[in-house]
């Protein structure tokens, strides 16, 4: 299967599952300060409904990522990261003027030190979800596992142990292609 090409298809079938306008002209795409290139159309002087753009990131851009997180990223994250530019709201959104942004605000050194990315915030709940990279060398048997910000911004960032912090994550899904599913297409 060609990862890039089944996110996208995701992509599309999420983006248009969410797609209605309704008779007040509102849509779940709406958003403030809309780049030209990727909006639908404006609904008033500030928000605007959003489209996805094919993503301009490159794998070079990717490679730089991965080096300033220290953490080498599994095929399907770096497919996630740079198959459409969005504005979804279930994970870090990626405009087309600074794709990174909002996964960088994901990075956490603790995390990254020992092993884990940092790819989403439940920022209603306080979690950061992660994928365990060193488990084993088998993306498909990287595990998704979510911390709540407070347990993990008290830990000692030089002295934690990957036990230690591990004691604290909570497993979720066994890969990431099984998180996607499940946050996309509503898949257990």
């Amino acid at each position: 299967m060609d990862r890039k090409e089944y996110i996208k298809n995701v992509f599309e079938a999420y983006y248009a599952r969410y797609n209605q306008v309704t008779e007040e002209g509102f849509c779940r795409w709406m958003r403030p300060d809309v780049p030209d290139d990727m909006k639908v159309a404006d609904i008033d002087e500030e928000w605007s409904r959003w489209k996805l753009i094919p993503s301009i990131v490159s794998q070079e851009d990717v490679a730089a990522l991965e080096e300033e997180f220290g953490l080498n990223f599994p095929e399907w994250y770096k497919a996630f990261i740079s198959t459409y530019h969005h504005y979804f709201d279930v994970i870090p959104e990626q405009g087309i003027d600074e794709p990174f942004h909002r996964i960088k605000d994901m990075y956490n050194p603790l995390l990254c030190k020992l092993g884990y990315l940092p790819f989403s915030w439940d920022t209603e709940y306080g979690k950061i979800r992660c994928i365990d990279l060193q488990e084993s060398l088998d993306e498909e048997k990287c595990g998704i596992y979510e911390i709540d910000h407070e347990i993990l911004f008290e830990m000692d960032e030089e002295n934690t142990e990957r036990n230690e912090l591990k004691e604290s994550l909570i497993f979720l899904y066994p890969n990431f292609k099984t998180y996607f599913d499940h946050t996309f297409l509503g898949r257990a």
